[in-house]
């Protein structure tokens, strides 16, 4: 082959190459292109674009006035850049982790673990620099060690620390709802996340107009609750005041409108701090004793018992009987002073508490069916369903599996166990005039955006239990209570009072009753007539000498929280000649005045001279009534926490100061002529 023939073969045989090259690359591309196009698009957006959530903001929880009692609140979580490539990493971590640890409430040695750690580029320093306001985080801050970060976030935050916790329950720092309104409207407060898709480089840099197909998210529900923040302040320092004194092994104390079934105030001892849930060693801590603890309710339960007997016609108040013992198939029951008082009337039994005359009257007069139907009928065995986890039925054997023993028992309030809202409910059906109402917590529930109602209670009556006849006759009856027998210690000035006292020896885990081991309670309501508040309380185990009774402990808890509640809602006193009935009270907008003290003048009260309660600082509120007092403060947005009672003599705040910024303010009260003595 010669030279030109050869340049031809290779010439022809690189123009074929080049050919079969071409229609590979088109063969290629009409692959890559038409074959396998969506395949790669979807893959090239995988690479390009990441979708991600937007969390929503958590709906608040308020009290009926409007009050937040839970919102979100921006947080700080401490981050350490640690990789040894980063040249503004932590460079001693020794020193960091000793400046770090008094601040963060951590151990030198655990932080120090964190910042040396070898498998991360940044480390989130948890859990005491997870989340934290931002007053410590500015601590942080001062501290000036490089590699240390704050990142912005938020976390739940409920203003009043330990007020209405069991109520509340809690967020935990991970976004878990746990106990109370928290978990049971978890799904309405949570709202609905937002997402959105983030275009980027190969260099993970947003592109121009990078974000597409954004959708905002939707914020969580407000959910208003029924409690009055003031009315549950007043609670929660009664029990406090409680606690100090007694040092009871659980107490549990509940306030309700008996006309609505709507829960204004509802506390247990012990309590927590739903900021720093963590701090809580036993879990049973965060049970809310009122729906999730069962007792004997001892007398406080014959008020079912009389209720009953008088439906059927069944009690004569001036009959009398023998006190002090009685025997039957049941055994023998014994009045609670051994030997009773001799021939008595019912209605001095009903007074004095006596166990013969309700064995009369429900196991001898009603039996044993019709007594259990009425106690099925007040709603006893069964849940009330309000609106909080964790309620359960109580303790009711059925029928059948009910002794004589049993029957005798259950009259006068042993052998049967109820939760603090079932007896509350109960009685409420006495106070309203016969109709067990469903108890409620949650008021309503509203659009966080546009503030439209998307429900509102309305009161439930789930069933009649007695006449109205029947109900009058027991609150008269339980006023006498009140005014002649063992509830004497709970009367009040201004207020007619009805109600029953209980105290029921508790039974050990053989079933056998303790020696000295008692629940203390009264339930109780006012004005007698037209009862605006019902209010129980119980107390598990206080240090306090039985032969002193349940009055030492319990009366001063009832009727300091009744007594300011009354005086906070403006209700007219209802006992002839009591003093303060008829005095003047404060209504909203107009300035307060001061009573005529033992100085004889009377002075405004609107701070630097406004006297319109709108200001920024205190007023002076000495020598107010508790009444005047409250008003003003309700008008100024301050929470009183009230010790005493009578007129305002010391107030934390000095007049014409500026308003701290929780807005609680403690006035010291006493009569004026105990205030002169001092």
């Amino acid at each position: 082959m010669d030279g030109k023939t050869a340049i031809k073969v290779r010439a022809l045989l690189m123009g074929a190459v080049v050919t079969l090259l071409f229609f590979f690359l088109l063969a290629r591309l009409f692959w890559l292109q038409v074959v396998e196009a969506d395949w790669l698009v979807a893959r090239a957006e995988r690479m390009w674009a990441a979708g991600s959530q937007v969390p929503p903001e958590r709906g608040a929880i308020l009290d009926r006035n409007g009050k937040e009692l839970a919102k979100n609140a921006t947080a700080y979580t401490v981050v350490a850049t640690i990789s040894p490539k980063d040249e503004h990493r932590v460079r001693d971590p020794e020193d960091a982790a000793r400046k770090l640890a008094p601040v963060l409430g951590m151990s030198e040695d655990q932080i120090l673990d964190l910042l040396t750690r070898r498998d991360a580029y940044q480390v989130e320093l948890r859990p005491g620099g997870w989340k934290i306001d931002r007053e410590k985080a500015n601590q942080v801050r001062k501290l000036g060690i490089p590699g240390i970060s704050l990142v912005e976030t938020t976390r739940r935050y409920y203003p009043n620390g330990e007020l209405a916790a069991h109520v509340l329950g809690f967020q935990s720092l991970d976004g878990k709802a746990v106990g109370g309104i928290e978990q049971a409207y978890d799904q309405a407060l949570a709202g609905t996340p937002g997402t959105m898709t983030v275009w980027r480089d190969l260099k993970r840099n947003v592109l121009p107009n990078g974000l597409k197909d954004v959708r905002p998210p939707k914020p969580g529900k407000t959910v208003v609750l029924t409690l009055d923040e003031q009315i549950q302040s007043f609670v929660e320092q009664a029990l406090d005041e409680a606690e100090k004194s007694f040092r009871p092994k659980s107490m549990t104390a509940i306030v309700m409108d008996p006309n609505t079934g709507e829960v204004l105030a509802m506390a247990n001892r012990p309590t927590y701090n739903p900021n720093r849930y963590w701090e809580v060693k036993d879990y049973r801590q965060f049970l809310n004793g009122a729906v999730a603890s069962v007792f004997e309710p001892g007398s406080t339960f014959k008020i079912i018992t009389l209720a009953a007997a008088i439906e059927e016609k069944l009690f004569n108040p001036n009959e009398t009987y023998l006190s002090g013992r009685i025997s039957g198939p049941f055994g023998t029951v014994r009045d609670h002073n051994r030997r009773g008082w001799g021939r008595i009337t019912f209605l001095e039994g009903v007074q004095k508490s006596s166990n013969v005359a309700f064995v009369i009257l429900g196991y001898q007069r009603l039996g044993k069916e019709r007594l259990y139907q009425y106690v099925m009928r007040f709603g006893i065995g069964e849940k009330t369903g309000i609106e909080l986890p964790g309620e359960v039925p109580g303790l009711l054997k059925r029928t059948h599996q009910m002794y004589p023993a049993d029957v005798a028992n259950m009259a006068f309030g042993q052998g049967v166990g109820v939760t603090a809202i079932q007896q509350a409910v109960a009685v409420s059906a006495i106070a309203n005039g016969g109709n067990l109402l469903k108890p409620h917590i949650v008021k309503e529930i509203r659009d966080a955006e546009t503030g439209q109602v998307l429900y509102r209670m309305q009161p439930e009556v789930r069933r009649r239990v007695v006449s109205e006849a029947t109900a009058k006759q027991v609150r008269d009856i339980l006023e006498t209570v009140v005014t002649d027998g063992t509830g004497q210690p709970y009367a009040l000035d201004g207020w007619r009072v009805a109600g029953k006292t209980g105290t029921a020896q508790k039974v050990g885990p053989d079933g056998r009753y303790l020696s000295g081991k008692y629940v203390y309670s009264f339930i109780g309501f006012a004005p007698k007539d037209h009862p605006r508040l019902l209010v129980y309380v119980v107390v598990d185990e206080p240090e306090v000498d039985p032969a002193r009774g349940g009055g030492a402990v319990v009366a001063p808890i009832f009727k300091t929280i009744m007594r300011n509640s009354l005086l906070y809602l403006n209700v007219p006193q209802d006992k002839p000649g009591a003093p303060g009935a008829g005095a003047p009270t404060v209504q909203p907008g107009q300035a307060a005045q001061r009573p005529a003290g033992p100085s004889g003048a009377a002075n405004a009260t609107g701070a630097r001279g406004d006297g319109d309660g709108q200001t920024g600082y205190m007023p002076d509120l000495r020598g107010l009534s508790l009444r005047d007092a409250l008003a003003v403060c309700g008008e100024m947005g301050l929470r009183a926490e009230v010790h005493g009672s009578g007129y305002v003599v010391r107030q934390s705040i000095a007049p014409g100061a500026p308003l701290p910024k929780d807005k609680r303010v403690r006035l010291e009260l006493a009569d004026f002529r105990e205030a002169d003595e001092n």
